[in-house]
């Protein structure tokens, strides 16, 4: 029987007056992968970081892995989600060094929040040698360039093996080369791994083969929930983006999106 790895029903985020997300209803089974697409603002980060466990929801119910979040579950269950969120994270580390960023990953926390062993930092290092950046473990997270800290994030996410893996954008700031090998890499973890993997962007060209599902966001409500070849289509879109688009898909698999122009239109 195939297990129920996120299950949200009437989930709400409300600050103020006004809400972030509003009765979302989502379920994700263990080891599909699933892209999280709408435009900045549509609630996807909010979402997303509620799911992870550092964003408490205001209403509905929310389960992950089997567990709703409270007091007691919260640390258990986000250590078992690898999350990686430049939006988020860089409003909390600056100073912190780079090889300690990568141990909290281990406890689901900001920072370290426990004993850690000597194969721990071994490692924590090997990821970092891994992405390229072990030779920058003791650098403030500050002073990396933007694919540099998202390559830390990547570290920091895998290193507990996680059950769940959370990619907020993680392309923004990343080279052509960069993005290149990020997107090479989800696919070898969809390939070969039972992970969970959660992809969150607005940017059609990052949606590789591997991605069968698609939850749309809209001003924080769910405004489709299916397949790819469901939620992407022609007009679904061209309400979200406010023009009009034609989705094709390239030879690889990957989708596009094309600007109708005025001709178009009228046929």
């Amino acid at each position: 029987m195939v297990k129920i790895v996120i299950k949200a029903e009437k989930v709400c985020c409300q600050s103020g007056q006004h809400y972030l997300l509003k009765d979302i209803d989502w379920e994700v089974k263990q080891g599909e992968h699933w892209i999280v697409f709408g435009l900045n603002g549509s609630g996807k980060t909010t979402l997303l970081s509620a799911i992870a466990g550092y964003k408490q929801h205001t209403a509905g119910k929310l389960e992950v892995l089997g567990q709703v979040y409270d007091d007691t579950s919260l640390f258990s269950l986000s250590k078992q989600i690898g999350w990686v969120s430049a939006s988020f994270f860089d409003k909390y580390y600056s100073s912190e060094t780079v090889l300690c960023i990568v141990l909290s990953g281990l406890f689901g926390t900001l920072g370290i929040g426990a004993e850690i062993s000597d194969q721990d930092v071994q490692k924590a290092r090997a990821l970092l040698e891994q992405w390229h950046i072990g030779h920058k473990s003791d650098m403030p997270f500050s002073m990396l360039s933007k694919g540099e800290q998202q390559n830390v994030l990547i570290a920091r996410a895998l290193i507990s093996d996680p059950k769940i893996l959370v990619l907020d954008e993680p392309g923004t700031g990343l080279d052509v080369f960069a993005r290149e090998n990020l997107l090479q890499w989800v696919k070898l973890i969809a390939e070969t791994t039972e992970t969970t993997i959660i992809y969150v962007t607005h940017y059609p060209e990052e949606i590789q083969p591997c991605f069968e599902k698609c939850l749309l966001l809209q001003h924080g409500q769910v405004l489709a929930n299916g397949s790819i070849d469901e939620v992407f289509q022609s007009d679904v879109l061209s309400n979200v983006l406010g023009e009009p688009v034609m989705v094709q898909k390239n030879e690889n698999g990957t989708v596009m999106l094309q600007r109708k122009n005025r001709k178009e239109e009228d046929l």
